[in-house]
């Protein structure tokens, strides 16, 4: 390992730690066997335990993985749907906007064959309409906006 000091490079001296030594006046525990009963530590009954399936592992062990594999389907179905129902979304998104564009184009047409000159022209002369003459026009305030019905004649203005 090196590192940097200044200006100049020195490589760094390592010193290793001293190995713990075991007190010697601790004695050694160890377990006693005898002879004709044969006694195994704690742990070693856990472990040769454990290597062994029993019932209650198992069963619950296929039911979490009946679980999983019944959790993932489902969750494939929705997300087959999902993924139909967002094409469905975009198929029918660009066929609004072809509409809108057919509108829009209709609308032009429209526009462009009849101007207000012509509409005017043939409203006065062939249809035989005038303009309204001063006071013809008759303003009344109506309490619902929505609609108007009329019940009997208009009063003339004053």
């Amino acid at each position: 390992m090196y590192y940097v000091d200044g200006s100049t490079v020195r490589k760094q001296q390592l010193q290793e730690a001293p190995a713990r030594r075991r007190r010697e006046t601790e004695p050694q525990r160890r377990p006693q066997r005898r002879p004709g009963n044969i006694s195994y530590p704690k742990a070693a009954v856990r472990a040769e335990k454990s290597l062994y399936f029993d019932r209650g592992y198992a069963i619950v062990l296929s039911a979490s993985i009946l679980i999983m594999i019944i959790s993932c389907v489902v969750m494939l179905t929705l997300q087959s749907k999902v993924s139909n129902q967002e094409r469905n979304i975009h198929s029918m998104q660009i066929e609004i906007q072809d509409m809108e564009a057919n509108n829009a184009a209709y609308s032009d047409l429209l526009e462009s064959r009849y101007s207000l000159d012509k509409v005017y022209s043939i409203a006065t002369k062939e249809l035989g309409m005038v303009y309204s003459q001063k006071g013809q026009i008759v303003y009344y305030d109506s309490a619902n906006e929505d609609y108007v019905k009329q019940v009997k004649d208009v009063p003339e203005a004053n």
